[in-house]
C-alpha cells in the first residue's frame, strides 16, 4: 500500500513538472513589453492660414506667425513650406514679410520651400504656412479577454505595461527619436581645453566638498 502511494506521488509530480515545461507557454507569453504593446509613430502635416491684407502684419498675426513658428523650432521637421497663391505681386510682398518675421525669430531662410496654388473662384488670398512632425502613440489598453487564463496559468495581464508605454509616447520630446537618434549637437571646444587644461595641471575637475564639515541632525 506505501509503494503505490508513493508511485502514485510520483506520477502526480512528474505530470507537474512535464505541465511546466510544456508548450502551454511558448514564444508568445515570451514578448517583451515594447513588442505587446508597440508604440507607433507617424507624422502629420501643421499648418497655418494667413489672411493676405494690406501690410503690415496685423499684432494678431504676428503673434500667431511667432507661435508657429517657435513650434517649429521645438518639434518640426523638414522645411517650412510658405504657400501663396498665384494673383499677383501683392501676395507675395505678404509672404515676404512673414518670411522675415519668421527668421527674426530664428528660422533660417534655408528653412523655408516656397509653393504656389490657384485659388478658386473669388476666394480670398490667403498664405498657408506648413511644417511636418511626428506623432507618437501607443496601442489600445482595456484588453479584458483572457484575463482568467493568464491568472490560471500564471501569466502577466494583457494590459501589462500599456500604461507605461502610453506615458512613454506622451512625454518624449520628439517622437522621431523613437525611429533613430538625434544627431549630436555642436561641441563646446572651450569647455573641453579648459577640462584637459586642469587635468594635465594636476588642478581638481570635479566640484570640492569640505571634508571637514559637520551634519547636524535635529533631534
Amino acid at each position: 500500500m506505501i509503494k503505490m502511494i508513493f508511485k502514485t506521488s510520483a506520477v502526480v509530480c512528474l505530470a507537474l513538472i512535464t505541465g511546466c515545461v510544456s508548450a502551454v507557454n511558448g514564444s508568445n507569453q515570451a514578448m517583451s513589453i515594447e513588442e505587446a504593446h508597440p508604440i507607433s509613430v507617424d507624422t502629420q502635416i501643421v499648418t497655418l492660414t494667413i489672411n493676405a491684407g494690406a501690410l503690415p502684419l496685423s499684432s494678431l498675426d504676428r503673434a500667431r506667425i511667432r507661435a508657429f513658428s517657435d513650434a517649429y523650432l521645438r518639434n518640426g521637421h523638414g522645411p517650412v513650406t510658405v504657400t501663396t497663391p498665384t494673383i499677383g505681386a501683392a501676395s507675395d510682398q505678404y509672404a515676404a514679410s512673414i518670411r522675415e518675421l519668421m527668421n527674426g525669430v530664428g528660422v533660417s531662410f534655408n528653412a523655408m520651400a516656397a509653393a504656389e496654388y490657384r485659388p478658386s473662384g473669388e476666394a480670398k488670398p490667403q498664405i498657408i504656412l506648413s511644417y511636418t512632425h511626428y506623432v507618437a502613440q501607443a496601442s489600445a489598453c482595456g484588453i479584458w479577454k483572457g484575463l482568467k487564463e493568464a491568472d490560471r496559468r500564471n501569466l502577466r495581464s494583457p494590459n501589462f505595461g500599456c500604461a507605461t508605454q502610453h506615458n512613454l509616447a506622451a512625454m518624449v520630446a520628439d517622437p522621431r527619436d523613437l525611429i533613430e537618434p538625434a544627431g549630436i549637437g555642436a561641441v563646446d571646444a572651450a569647455a573641453r581645453i579648459r577640462a584637459i587644461r586642469a587635468f594635465r595641471e594636476g588642478e581638481t575637475s570635479s566640484v570640492e566638498t569640505d571634508g571637514d564639515i559637520e551634519v547636524v541632525v535635529s533631534e
